[in-house]
């Protein structure tokens, strides 16, 4: 045991303090908790595209992972984006600045954004495509 444990524990038998006192300081100085478990972070944005026709016997289905590390090593491209690009974007009501990819990055790995990102169903219930994106 270390000094500061064993002053507490002297402290306490001595009645200088209460146990509850002494149980605080000890948590204070992270004696006895047990260390906290890493929470699982998000790492993958995935997008996956599946398509039903009934008459085809092959579907095409299409999974893309996207590990969210790469997103944050990319994020430095938008300020590589030329002006005019940028300045036409914005035309178009597209504004590149105002969006806080770092943010945005940390809100998946964190899990805040948890429901899908895009759910969309195009044709039928028999003969269609559905396309969703979502963090995992």
């Amino acid at each position: 045991m270390n000094e500061e444990i064993l002053k507490v524990l002297e402290m306490v038998k001595e009645g200088k303090i209460t146990p509850e006192q002494g149980e605080t300081l000890l948590s204070a100085m992270n004696v006895g908790s047990a260390p906290k478990p890493q929470e699982k972070k998000n790492s993958m944005l995935r997008v996956r595209v599946d398509v039903k026709d009934p008459d085809k016997k092959e579907q095409a289905k299409v999974n893309v992972n996207v590990p969210l590390s790469l997103a944050k090593k990319a994020m430095g491209l938008v300020s590589l984006m030329p002006k005019d690009v940028k300045k036409e974007l914005n035309e178009s009501g597209i504004d590149l600045d105002a969006i806080d990819l770092k943010e945005l990055i940390e809100m998946f790995e964190n899990g805040e954004i948890t429901e899908e990102l895009v759910n969309v169903d195009a044709g039928t219930e028999e003969k269609g495509a559905t396309v969703k994106v979502y963090v995992d």
